[in-house]
């Protein structure tokens, strides 16, 4: 599965956690920074609830490694070193603008004062191994949890098995309706989600979500977006289920 690697956008300063007892509403400590890298999530209640929050996908792995999987194990099978992986980005046909926007951010977290090892986002010395996911991941998935694990696609919400066990490995509709009647997400995010629940297994409308997440990384370096943290409340008609109040 296409970028495991949860924390990876804690290399990013605006995402991790610089105090111990975040304040409500502060969506963006995130994670915990220990010994200079990155650790587990920061859970924090749910507000309206007595439940923890977790990192909840809008658009689930399932769907994006529709088109994640197929990508991660090509990148992994063309590239020994980031020179490769330069060029692998601009050889693709047709072309994926997008992805020079996450190479892009991944460079920007190597930087000073942030200074992430390049091996959080690759693993050159492992072997490769033909058409296998598993060792894809090991070599380039911290690379492609840049996209799997966008903070735009993450909501600080109950886990499911708190919502009646929705969505599932579903597109979070009731989050997304939250986002698109309140204005609280990235308009052409929003727009690309509402064309993958129209069409959830179509690549073609896939990775337009992945390109409008990936358009919204440069701006995460001055400013954090996504994870985003709403009241919950339970419904009324399905008693202990909590729904978006």
């Amino acid at each position: 599965m296409a970028g495991n690697t949860d924390n990876i956008h804690g290399w990013n300063p605006l995402y991790r956690d610089r105090d111990p007892y975040p304040l409500p509403g502060n969506n963006f400590d995130s994670f915990l920074f220990n010994h200079g890298r990155p650790g587990n999530f920061n859970y924090r209640l749910v507000e309206g609830t007595n439940v923890l929050d977790h990192q909840g996908h809008i658009v689930p792995q399932n769907i994006l490694n529709i088109v994640l999987d197929p990508l991660m194990i090509a990148m992994s099978e063309a590239c020994n070193n980031v020179g490769d992986v330069v060029n692998f980005i601009n050889n693709q046909i047709p072309p994926r603008p997008w992805l020079q926007q996450v190479l892009d951010y991944a460079n920007a977290l190597q930087a000073n004062p942030v200074a992430a090892p390049e091996a959080a986002f690759f693993d050159w010395g492992t072997p490769v191994i033909l058409n296998n996911a598993v060792n894809a991941e090991a070599r380039v998935g911290g690379f492609f949890s840049i996209m799997t694990w966008n903070p735009v696609n993450i909501c600080r919400a109950p886990v499911d098995a708190q919502r009646g066990n929705y969505p599932g490995n579903a597109v979070d509709v009731q989050v997304f309706n939250y986002l698109n009647a309140h204005n609280l997400a990235d308009p052409a995010c929003l727009v690309a989600i509402q064309n993958v629940i129209n069409n959830p297994n179509n690549a073609a409308e896939i990775e337009a979500f992945l390109s409008a997440c990936s358009a919204t990384l440069a701006a995460q370096l001055i400013a954090g977006a996504g994870f985003y943290a709403f009241p919950w409340q339970m419904n009324p008609l399905a008693p202990g289920v909590l729904i978006p109040a």
